[in-house]
């Protein structure tokens, strides 16, 4: 059971159990949705990785599609390189050989190549400042959209759609390896699904079942939605792609940024951030926009990039290196606080651009009160209709944004920033939410194990990982003990009880 420290604070009840200083913390950017010819895509996982280290990322996920259908998506080749026929793509401990089919210029070519296997790649690439992550994206468009699943080391077997199933994949992977995967919802339609009112049946055959919300599933109800997925799910993606773009783009503006599905599913109960994602087909990872999920850790060690998406210590941005942070009081972005009704809410918002120090900044705070709601009568809730407050800045800083007021109700305030370029164009940011008397006293790291699962020495001799409180660990060197929540690729779990086991 974890202990919570309360202060009142001129009518402000801080859970500490749910705050995290800014002490101590930095700001990181990455991406976690991209592709390679494990699926649908175009590369190897190591090139991606490689790549992206080279763009200056510090942390980059390759989650490739977990079904057969998955090749179906690929222009230029089909030859059946997917982690859904072959998992050994995915979680395998040695290298694969594979035979590559595609097309140049209209011909068809033949290339076999020996490869390493996705979680493998990714702990390969791993470094101080980089961290390598990996995981699979789940379902179909057309049976409930995309979700990408993060810490799970086998290849997702469940059914296209069924969200009921993959819920009971999540607790057991979790009980086989004490750490809970993590969920982001990929690129958010919900007018489609929810609010399209033409004719089209290709479109409304396929309506009211986006991320498992259909009747039979975990709908109809979202607060029974929000029930079985919100311990996962943490992201939401509000930037996605350009998918199938093939060349980098200067300056790109998202002009189907998913700012309102954003603000929908946190009305709906949600405890959810916001994150950028290339859904890179081709050899762009981390290039073709300057897109970025920026996120607030205590280092960029695996437990800690983790730590922060449970958190929901994120930023979403289309610069590079903006850096932004909302608080309310001492509570930083992500926080649940208890607050008394009418009391004025003491919002700050720090804004810093290394490269564009004077930039003149749009501050909108938007928020809103939470009530899920049946998805067939749902309120079609825009972003536009709660803005609560805005304020006009220049220059990097940390602002207060006043005349905001608590409310006795659930409710979540998040900040969207618009910085003004001197090319008469702009990029956009939004932070994470702050929830207020949303009843928790935890916030979703309760239950979670977050610290290091597995420990490791660095001496290439060795052909083991242990597991946490493993007596073995204790005669590993300091300076060679290495660790981490994903074991290290092509090593086996030692059994904890050989007492000759040389570190």
């Amino acid at each position: 059971m974890r202990l919570f420290i309360t202060a009142v604070l001129g009518g402000l009840l801080c859970l500490y159990g749910n705050t995290q200083p800014l002490q101590g913390s930095k700001v990181y950017y990455g991406l976690l949705h991209a592709h390679t010819y494990f699926s649908d895509g175009s590369g190897t996982p190591a090139e991606a990785y490689r790549m992206a280290k080279t763009a200056g990322l510090h942390f980059f996920a390759v989650t490739e599609h977990n079904h057969a259908e998955a090749e179906a998506g690929a222009k230029e080749r089909k030859d059946g390189i997917m982690i859904a026929t072959n998992p050994a793509l995915y979680n395998g401990n040695s290298n694969q050989t594979i035979t590559r089919r595609f097309k140049v210029n209209g011909q068809n070519r033949t290339e076999t190549v020996t490869v390493s296997p996705l979680i493998k790649s990714a702990s390969e690439a791993s470094e101080p400042q980089f961290q390598a992550l990996y995981g699979q994206e789940f379902s179909t468009i057309s049976s409930s959209n995309h979700v990408n699943v993060l810490g799970v080391r086998e290849v997702l077997t469940v059914p296209n759609g069924d969200f009921r199933q993959l819920v009971d994949a999540l607790k057991r992977s979790e009980q086989a390896t004490g750490v809970r995967p993590m969920l982001q919802f990929n690129h958010p339609d919900i007018q489609k699904d929810l609010f399209y009112t033409g004719n089209d049946p290709k479109v409304t055959k396929v309506m009211f079942n986006d991320y498992g919300i259909d009747e039979g599933d975990l709908g109809p109800h979202f607060k029974d939605l929000v029930a079985a997925l919100d311990p996962y799910v943490h992201l939401i993606e509000i930037l996605s792609g350009p998918a199938m773009g093939e060349e980098v783009i200067g300056n790109h503006y998202y002009r189907d940024a998913n700012e309102n599905d954003y603000f929908f599913y946190l009305k709906q109960g949600f405890h959810i951030s916001p994150s950028a994602g290339q859904d890179n087909h081709y050899k762009t990872w981390g290039t073709i926009t300057d897109a970025r999920t920026g996120i607030l850790a205590q280092s960029l060690s695996e437990a800690a990039v983790f730590d922060a998406f449970r958190r929901n210590r994120t930023f979403a941005t289309e610069d590079k290196n903006l850096d932004l942070v909302l608080l309310l009081g001492d509570s930083v972005m992500g926080s649940s606080v208890t607050i008394a009704e009418e009391t004025e809410l003491d919002f700050k918002i720090r804004i810093h651009d290394a490269d564009e120090p004077n930039a003149k900044y749009l501050v909108e705070i938007f928020g809103g009160d939470i009530k899920p709601e049946l998805s067939t009568n749902a309120t079609n809730w825009k972003q536009r209709d709660a803005l609560l407050e805005n304020k006009q800045l220049t220059g990097n800083g940390t602002y207060s944004i006043k005349n905001i007021f608590a409310t006795d109700k659930p409710s979540f305030y998040y900040a969207k920033i618009t910085q003004q370029n001197a090319d008469g164009g702009s990029n956009r940011g939004w932070t994470a939410p702050i929830w207020v008397n949303d009843g928790r006293t935890t916030h979703t790291t309760s239950d979670t194990t977050v610290g290091p699962q597995y420990y490791w020495t660095s001496a290439a001799s060795s052909r083991v990982y242990h597991l946490k409180g493993c007596s073995a660990i204790s005669r590993i060197k300091p300076e060679n003990l290495q660790s981490g929540n994903t074991p290290p690729a092509g090593r086996t779990q030692h059994t904890c009880n050989v007492s000759e086991e040389e570190e």
